[in-house]
């Protein structure tokens, strides 16, 4: 149990952290004020976020690291190293799905998304903690794969995009811009026939790719 002032401290961090998640959600990144922020953090003195952050962007970090449950799956995917791609993408793509159906995912996803656009601290620091260090643990894997006979030979980061770009892209029209003709697209339906196709083009034996 940590001492009480330590306890108390970061009690108010995460109280911090819980009202800007909801500022920007609200608001987006640009336009939610540190008063913004205070009001929902329901604490007395903006000026008191940066007694726990440095400014808004190392905030937002914060709200990264600690509410999109996608860096608990990169975390998660990083223990799969050596399982076989037929078991350890399904069970990715299962931990993937998870997050993406949780509110705090979509919502942040958004303002990242919005920001990174006209901001490049923000597209760098997200690219570093989200899909840069995503891409980074994936073509890891893959050349892993690769080197075990598993998957045939190519570019690992070239084959990671190939495998994560159809996700991203139904990520995006489903959960971002909402496109209507996705929406009957079951998101397990989505990455199973991601993988079956992955799969079928690394095959390490060069058979032909139709079954």
């Amino acid at each position: 149990m940590p001492p009480r002032d330590e306890q108390d401290y970061e009690e108010r961090r995460q109280q911090i952290i819980n009202g800007a998640l909801e500022a920007f959600a609200a608001k987006g990144f640009d336009s939610a004020s540190t008063k913004d922020i205070a009001e929902a953090a329901k604490i007395g003195s903006p000026g008191l976020i940066y007694h726990y952050f440095k400014d808004k962007v190392d905030l937002l970090h914060q709200v990264i690291l600690h509410r999109m449950a996608m860096i608990e799956v990169m975390d998660t995917a990083e223990k799969m190293m050596d399982l076989p791609p037929e078991q350890a993408l399904p069970e990715m793509a299962r931990k993937l799905l998870g997050a993406l159906h949780e509110w705090p995912t979509v919502a942040i996803a958004r303002v990242v998304f919005a920001e990174s656009m006209r901001n490049k601290q923000v597209a760098h620091m997200v690219s570093d903690i989200g899909p840069g260090r995503g891409m980074r643990i994936m073509a890891t894997y893959l050349e892993r794969q690769m080197d075990a006979g598993r998957l045939r030979r190519m570019n690992p980061h070239i084959a990671a995009r190939m495998l994560i770009g159809p996700i991203i892209a139904y990520a995006l029209t489903s959960y971002i811009f909402e496109q209507p003709e996705i929406q009957s697209v079951a998101p397990e339906e989505m990455a199973q026939q991601t993988i079956e196709g992955f799969l079928r083009a690394m095959r390490p034996d060069g058979e032909a790719l139709t079954r």
